[in-house]
């Protein structure tokens, strides 16, 4: 850390090692986000400027943060981008007790915005992880040169306006279909019109927010659930029809014969916490390969 070192208190319980575990997943594939010399470096876009911060956490309630981003701004990233208040304290289903003993301090950790978690929802739709942050990557980098820091260059993704105004043609460089290609420009068209629910909204009421998402193009049942699970991390957003998800239940309950309706009613009684409970459930999993 520098001189422009700051520091953001949190909640005690909150660990960023293990809530930060999708920038850890992707390795060095994603183009804004990774996990390096026990930190987290993000990228992203603030006010129509690309910044970027690197943030460790030296010990309980204590979160440190450097980089270009302006410091007035981080206690609002923080809140939006790794939900420290959001750990819950005790789950009474036994399996999901077990996996938060050993992934003490959960909390989503997400894109930071609705309109964020739409674009990694639809370019993730029917691909792996793995590969949607490559794709996301290719994506990013036809919008802007990036950033270099810790020796690899990191770029966010595009704001709605850059998505709005650009070709079908170009976006589909990125390596997703015509038809992702052209509901990421009118999502986008859409977004810069302001014509998307808030990100306050879409926290308070995420089943709400859900049914609009459905309207817009190339959403459906389970883009709409993931933009708000991993766009504003919305606590109870249960990713329903995710087959990682489905493998995650089967793994740590150790039965196969789940499918993807017994699974949403497994996670019933985990109500208002189920989607905290799949990022423990695909921890449990990505960490056990």
């Amino acid at each position: 850390m520098s001189d422009n070192t700051r520091t953001v208190h949190i909640s005690p319980a909150y660990r960023l090692r293990v809530s930060a575990g999708p920038a850890q997943w992707v390795g060095d594939r994603s183009p804004r986000h990774a996990w390096c010399d026990d930190s987290l470096i993000w990228c992203g876009r603030e006010s129509e400027r690309v910044v970027w911060r690197q943030v460790r956490q030296p010990g309980a309630g204590v979160i440190e943060i450097d980089g270009s981003a302006e410091p007035a701004g981080d206690a609002d990233w923080v809140g939006g981008t790794l939900h420290p208040e959001s750990v819950v304290s005790a789950w009474d289903d036994p399996v999901l007790r077990d996996i938060s003993h050993r992934y003490p301090g959960m909390a989503p950790y997400g894109d930071g915005s609705l309109f964020e978690g739409l674009i990694t929802s639809i370019v993730g739709q029917s691909i792996t992880v793995a590969a949607a942050a490559v794709t996301q990557k290719r994506l990013a980098m036809l919008f802007d040169d990036g950033i270099e820091v810790a020796g690899r260059v990191f770029a966010p993704l595009p704001s709605a306006t850059q998505l709005a105004d650009a070709s079908v043609a170009l976006i589909r460089q990125s390596g997703v279909t015509t038809r992702r290609a052209d509901a990421l420009q009118r999502i986008g068209r859409i977004a810069s019109e302001g014509g998307l629910p808030s990100d306050e909204r879409a926290r308070q009421e995420p089943e709400a927010v859900e049914r609009e998402l459905l309207d817009l193009p190339q959403v459906g049942p389970w883009t709409a659930v993931s933009a708000l699970h991993w766009g504003v991390g919305a606590p109870d957003a249960w990713p329903t029809g995710d087959v990682a998800l489905l493998r995650a239940v089967k793994h740590a309950f150790g039965d196969d014969g789940f499918t993807l309706k017994t699974m949403d009613g497994l996670a019933e009684p985990w109500r208002p916490n189920r989607g905290i409970a799949a990022r423990l459930l695909w921890a449990n999993l990505f960490d056990d390969r």
